[in-house]
């Protein structure tokens, strides 16, 4: 499938808050963090804060996702509203970069993180604008994909910076400007080519929003495979956000090195590139849900394997375990999260996008609820963080059997 010029500049988004996903979310803010509440909390307490946190920001941006998704369907202003809950990220993101005390770290990372979370549904709701349905799975997939590139190039230079400058705090406010600026550059080519699908309403009021979400709400409710592909979605996709938010600091709390984790995300990145591209060509062989049900058996061995590890005595032990637990995250992540939005595009209808996928993620993607709560619970009950990733079989499995329920249109 050769791609147009709108297609490539809505793809590109996905390498630019790449970086923010591979910088900020899953290595150097959990790490800077826990370099700022050293001597004030153990790993395991701050771990299991450090998911409180992540659940906060996932909630919040879950409401003004559904609130501002409506408004944007109404308006036909999804790219404005792309291009606000960014810039948002960004000057957070930056922001974070110039504190110290840990109480600001959390305040500015929870905006940052937030507004990350609500730039994705919008983002997301623009795929039915650039392609049709039977090309949803393909140009979904290779978006993650290049996602993996993007985040790939300028994490590889905060590790030559990092082993240059010997100063972790200092590579962290680097890397977390490296990240905004990145970022923004790769919004440009969305914001100024792609062209958005439906009809704006006539005077549409701010406070619309409201009564919007209600009536999408109960619309949603009779989509009876909308509803459940979003629990099942909610069910799996949670966990699948949990073990990468909380890789960082587990690592720490199972008192595996910065190298060994900086080593493990660059062999990460580089085996989900072509991981990811290969799940959307197996899915257009074998269908998109069947390529699903493979990841998330992936996820459940990867959970178990994470539980042993505080059980494993020598660090040689731990550092296999940590390695083949990663390896089958790098197989699996990119295909399991961009299948499962071009399953979602097949079910609902193109002109109510924005506030659908608004719905979409707050049930799964971005709103990292249930997981980070599991973390902490473990952390504070046995005083082991990992564990709480091994509960996470369950929902794994449950959401395994909610997809099997839910039946596509005929042909998709």
């Amino acid at each position: 499938m050769r791609l147009n010029k709108a297609q490539w500049c809505w793809l590109l988004y996905d390498p630019g808050n790449a970086a923010f996903a591979l910088l900020v979310r899953a290595v150097f803010a959990p790490l800077f963090f826990m370099l700022c509440v050293r001597g004030i909390w153990n790993e395991g307490e701050a771990a299991g804060k450090w998911g409180l946190l992540c659940s906060g920001a996932g909630v919040a941006a879950g409401f003004f996702s559904l609130y501002c998704g409506a408004l944007a369907d109404a308006a036909v202003r999804r790219k404005l509203a792309l291009a606000i809950s960014t810039l948002l990220g960004i000057f957070s993101t930056v922001a974070l970069a110039m504190v110290n005390d840990y109480r600001w770290v959390m305040i500015w990372y929870f905006l940052a993180l937030a507004a990350f979370m609500l730039s994705n549904s919008f983002y997301d709701s623009l795929l039915i604008s650039v392609a049709e349905p039977e090309k949803f799975s393909y140009l979904s997939t290779l978006a993650y994909g290049f996602g993996y590139l993007g985040g790939l190039l300028p994490f590889l230079a905060m590790l030559g910076l990092g082993g240059l400058l010997k100063d972790s705090a200092l590579t962290s406010r680097i890397a977390f400007v490296t990240a905004a600026v990145w970022w923004g550059i790769f919004m440009l080519p969305l914001l100024l080519v792609v062209k958005e699908q439906g009809v704006p309403q006539k005077n549409v009021r701010f406070y619309a929003g409201f009564a919007q979400l209600v009536h999408t709400l109960k619309d949603i409710l009779h989509h009876r495979n909308v509803l459940i592909f979003l629990i099942a979605y909610f069910l799996y996709i949670d966990g699948v956000s949990t073990i990468l938010m909380m890789a960082a600091p587990i690592s720490i709390d199972i008192g595996m090195s910065e190298y060994a984790l900086m080593g493990t995300i660059l062999g990460l990145q580089i085996i989900g590139f072509p991981a990811t591209v290969a799940a959307g060509k197996l899915a257009q062989r074998f269908g998109a849900r069947r390529i699903v049900y493979v990841e998330l058996a992936l996820y459940v061995i990867t959970a178990a394997l994470i539980g042993v590890l505080s059980l494993a005595e020598s660090a040689s032990a731990k550092l296999a375990l940590f390695l083949t637990a990663a390896l089958l995250i790098a197989l699996a992540q990119g295909g399991i999260q961009s299948l499962s939005r071009s399953l979602f595009g097949l079910l609902i209808p193109a002109e109510k996008a924005a506030e659908f996928f608004g719905v979409y993620n707050i049930f799964g993607k971005f709103t990292t609820v249930l997981g980070p709560i599991l973390v902490y619970a473990a952390s504070q009950w046995w005083q082991r963080s990992e564990y709480g990733i091994v509960m996470l079989i369950v929902p794994f499995l449950l959401g395994g059997f909610m997809l099997g329920k839910v039946k596509f249109p005929a042909g998709k």
